[in-house]
């Protein structure tokens, strides 16, 4: 075996530790826990539905993906579509009337996309408490009270 050949291989091994040293230095800084992390108690569970989702009309009476909607004493959902039920938030396309934008909204109702938030839980079921209506019509103070309506929750314990 030639000088070259042995310088070689001599090479090459000790290319190869201090590539398995390298390897066994970054992969093993990955596996142990950070230095000031701690795990304690137990894992959170994931939060589960326990039961139908509502909203409520102005009198109480609950309402699944309903194709209408009051909102407060002067305007109104119609033609609603839902995209989603039942989860964190609902989401639906459809109509605005109201008697502050008659006639015009009365004649061609406002199109609008309406977002249903803040679940309140009762014991097997819960309701929707907020609503965010989007309609590219309205503008000003009334689209921003129209940002933020809270629905009427029944009294059900």
């Amino acid at each position: 075996m030639s000088a070259a050949n042995t310088t070689a291989r001599a090479a090459w091994g000790a290319g190869a530790v201090l590539l398995a040293a390298l390897l066994a230095v970054v992969l093993g800084g990955c596996g142990g826990p950070a230095p000031l992390l701690r795990d304690e108690g137990p894992a959170v569970a994931p939060t589960t539905r326990t039961g139908p989702v509502y909203v409520a009309d102005t009198v109480g009476r609950p309402l699944q993906r309903p194709a209408a909607l009051p909102l407060g004493d002067s305007a109104r959902l119609i033609g609603l579509r839902w995209e989603s039920w039942g989860g964190p938030t609902a989401v639906a396309g459809g109509r605005l009337v109201g008697d502050w934008c008659a006639p015009e909204c009365v004649r061609t109702p406002y199109r609008v996309k309406v977002t249903l938030s803040g679940l309140q839980r009762q014991e097997g079921f819960a309701y929707y408490s907020s609503a965010g209506v989007v309609a590219p019509e309205v503008h000003g103070e009334k689209a921003a009270e129209l940002g933020r309506v809270s629905l009427h929750l029944p009294d059900v314990q």
